[in-house]
């Protein structure tokens, strides 16, 4: 069996050299999670991270909450493309995972965030996710950590922020190529109770296809989608 390098591990172990010093003012020692009501809305503006071209505008509006779950409508540029349902605190039920086609459904939650929350702090949790279309049934390994506090500033306003690194081995391998290794960052706002920048990006390797890293006789890499999205309105 060939072991294959996985950038995102690199990267993460690249950023530690970086981390933020930054402590807010007043900041608290530890973030919760906070509710939610119908009516809230978050709108993004995404671009192509390798390009710069813009994708749109993407809004997120809660339209049903309680203490079990939040459900959100996804439109872009004002067309419906989804409904999504989190646990409080935005741990997905069902919701997606960045470049895997379909929506999937996690049991337990995707845990994208582990509550309280404070720099240093990190976690390791593998959970079932099953494909809502193939009904296949992966399982899904996130390695994540909250790197500090940051201030950041985008289109909606300037924002003290909790930077989350998350990378994500999705389970969903197959015959001819293995499973999506994600990597994603959020810069997480307590203020406004959600991020308020967003990156992600993807790899896999294609067995069925040579000319990779190595040469003709390595697989070849297959890089996904790398997006960064920007907070440019919000309400709630």
């Amino acid at each position: 069996m060939r072991l294959y390098p996985s950038i995102l591990l690199a990267a993460l172990l690249g950023g530690c050299a970086n981390e933020p010093s930054y402590v807010p003012s007043g900041a608290p020692a530890s973030v919760s999670a906070t509710p939610v009501k119908a009516g809230d809305f978050w709108e993004y503006r995404v671009f192509d991270a390798y390009t710069k071209i813009d994708q749109g505008l993407y809004r997120y509006e809660v339209k049903q909450a309680d203490a079990n779950r939040v459900v959100v409508d996804v439109t872009h540029d004002g067309q419906v493309v989804g409904t999504r349902v989190y646990a409080p605190g935005w741990n997905g039920i069902d919701a997606r995972l960045p470049n895997v086609p379909d929506q999937l459904h996690f049991n337990p939650p995707f845990p994208a965030y582990e509550y309280p929350l404070e720099p240093g702090k990190s976690w390791y949790v593998v959970v079932n996710a099953t494909d809502a279309v193939t009904k296949a049934t992966y399982r899904v390994h996130t390695r994540a950590k909250v790197v500090g506090w940051e201030r950041i500033r985008v289109p909606a306003g300037e924002f003290d922020a909790l930077r989350i690194q998350r990378e994500v081995f999705a389970g969903n391998s197959t015959a001819v190529k293995t499973q999506e290794e994600i990597r994603e960052t959020d810069w997480y706002v307590p203020a406004i109770q959600m991020a308020a920048i967003t990156e992600s990006s993807s790899q896999h390797f294609d067995n069925s296809m040579g000319g990779g890293d190595g040469g003709g006789e390595y697989p070849l890499r297959i890089r996904g989608d790398w997006l960064r999205g920007e907070l440019v309105r919000y309400s709630r």
